[in-house]
């Protein structure tokens, strides 16, 4: 199996949908020939651990979740989830003013949706405030899942967890650090594997599932909108289930881009405001950018500098135009500005275009 792809997960995500389908009654022979992908893939001699590419799983879980006309992320759920429903939970997300009001809105959309299968709304709200500045963050109940008492119950609780607190991180475009993790089953005989997902207190035999978080997160505003959204949700299962972008220091950039968005017509945030919205001092922004090799002020130059190629390249848009857009007063200091990072001017570089 290929191993040069930038984007890889582990062969036991996949395996985890063939199962599922498997369990259903579907042919997986079927299933290799018509998504086109390796045989490897579905051999039980494969090492699971081995990385394949993301582009692999993505189209097993595409399919695997139409055929079960459900989208709850390969979660047995006993209320299936009906195909474009995240879509559409995003989409109502997305545009509000902070985490807080993400979390209530969800709450309704999962009442609605509840009401529309028949189901009976749940009872407990979205949050629950705690004592330390802490809140908890209520899930649906254990008896909701498909399975009780089995390693599909632990695997479904978890990865319902796991994969929300992870869309909430990019949601806001940090990690979100847990004090714990409120679990309603009794223990497992062995919970390392809960361990390794979640890295922080497991409380079992609890009252609901839940994250138990600083509540200043209610507080981050949310960095995205419909543009950023649409590119996520081409690869979402690979990024929810498997991806550690927004934990890692490499990813620092791409934050940053989802704080600043694609309107550059507005004041450039300076770097103090960059940082307050990335939940970090000054200092440690400097320094994780200083181990990606860039800083701020490059940063900026080549957010401003891309932007304005791209723009460059609509022969519609007067130079001028071009020069508004991306938030300069005079189109002599977007000229300047342009030459400086490119040795070109404006006019110059769209010559270069058709030559």
């Amino acid at each position: 199996m290929r191993k040069d792809s930038s984007e890889t997960v582990p062969l036991k995500y996949v395996r985890t949908l063939i199962r599922v389908a498997e369990e259903q009654g579907y042919d997986i022979n079927h299933m290799a020939g018509r998504l086109d992908l390796p045989r490897a893939l579905f051999s039980r001699q494969a090492d699971p651990l081995e990385e394949i590419p993301a582009e692999h799983y993505n189209k097993v879980y595409g399919f695997v979740m139409s055929m079960l006309q459900d989208e709850s992320l390969g979660i047995s759920m006993k209320q299936p989830t009906p195909s474009g429903s995240f879509r559409m939970l995003s989409l109502y997300l997305i545009h509000c003013a902070n985490l807080e009001q993400a979390f209530i809105r969800a709450h309704e959309f999962q009442s609605f949706c509840r009401q529309l299968a028949g189901v009976p709304p749940s009872l407990r709200p979205a949050l629950q405030y705690l004592e330390g500045d802490r809140v908890l963050h209520i899930f649906p109940d254990s008896e909701e899942f498909a399975a009780q008492d089995s390693e599909l119950a632990w695997y479904s609780i978890a990865h319902t967890l796991a994969v929300w607190r992870r869309f909430c991180s990019w949601l806001i475009g940090t990690h979100i650090d847990l004090y714990e993790v409120h679990i309603q089953l009794a223990e497992p005989a062995d919970p390392s594997y809960l361990k390794r997902i979640f890295d922080c207190p497991l409380l079992f035999g609890q009252e609901c599932n839940g994250l138990v978080f600083a509540s200043k997160y209610l507080r981050a505003p949310l960095l995205h909108d419909e543009e950023s959204l649409r590119q996520f949700l081409r690869s979402a299962p690979y990024h929810l289930l498997a991806n550690t972008e927004v934990d890692s220091d490499e990813g620092i950039v791409a934050q940053m881009r989802r704080v600043v968005g694609h309107d550059l017509s507005r004041e450039f945030p300076s770097v103090v405001a960059m940082a307050d919205s990335l939940h970090m001092s000054v200092r440690t922004l400097r320094r994780r950018l200083k181990e990606v090799g860039t800083t701020y002020q490059e940063f900026k130059d080549q957010t401003r500098c891309e932007a304005a190629s791209r723009l460059l390249s609509r022969p519609e848009l007067k130079v001028n135009a071009v020069a508004a857009l991306l938030g300069f007063d005079e189109p002599s200091a977007f000229h300047r500005s342009f030459k400086k990072w490119t040795g070109a001017t404006p006019g110059e570089y769209r010559l270069s275009l058709h030559t």
